[in-house]
C-alpha cells in the first residue's frame, strides 16, 4: 500500500483558470498566460523557476483524485496551490546532488479547467498580473 504524504495548501492567489492559453519562458523564468471563465485575461509570472513539469490530464488525473481525497477541510478551490511535503521537491535533490541548495524551494501546482498541469519548483512567489 502506497501512503501518499505530499498534499495541497492554498495559495495567496486564489483564481480559477478555465484555460491555460501559453506557457512562455526559460533561463528560470516562466509566464503563464491564462483566461478565466469570464473571459479575463491575466498572466502568471515565476521567476527563479529551478525545474518545471507540463503534463495533459491522462497523466494527472490519478494524482489529482489521490490529492482530492486528502483534502484538508479548510482548503478552497482554487487553480494555484502550494504542494506540502513533496516528492517532486524529494527528486530533485537527488538529482542535482547538492549543487543547489533546496531549503526554501516552493513546489507550486498550476492547472486549468481544461486538460492542463504544470509542476513548478521556484524560490520566489509568483506574480499575478491582469492583461
Amino acid at each position: 500500500m502506497n501512503i501518499q504524504k505530499e498534499q495541497l495548501a492554498n495559495y495567496d492567489i486564489d483564481i480559477n483558470i478555465d484555460l491555460i492559453e501559453k506557457i512562455s519562458g526559460g533561463n528560470e523564468e516562466f509566464e503563464i498566460f491564462f483566461c478565466t471563465k469570464e473571459q479575463e485575461k491575466y498572466k502568471l509570472i515565476f521567476d527563479i523557476v529551478w525545474d518545471l513539469r507540463y503534463s495533459i490530464e491522462n497523466a494527472s488525473i490519478d494524482r489529482f483524485c489521490e490529492f482530492r481525497k486528502n483534502l484538508p477541510s479548510d482548503i478552497k478551490e482554487s487553480s494555484v496551490y502550494i504542494v506540502k511535503d513533496s516528492e517532486y521537491i524529494k527528486y530533485f535533490e537527488q538529482q542535482v546532488s547538492g549543487t543547489r541548495p533546496i531549503d526554501e524551494l516552493v513546489h507550486f501546482i498550476v492547472h486549468d479547467n481544461v486538460d492542463t498541469t504544470l509542476d513548478i519548483l521556484t524560490l520566489r512567489d509568483p506574480v499575478l498580473v491582469k492583461l
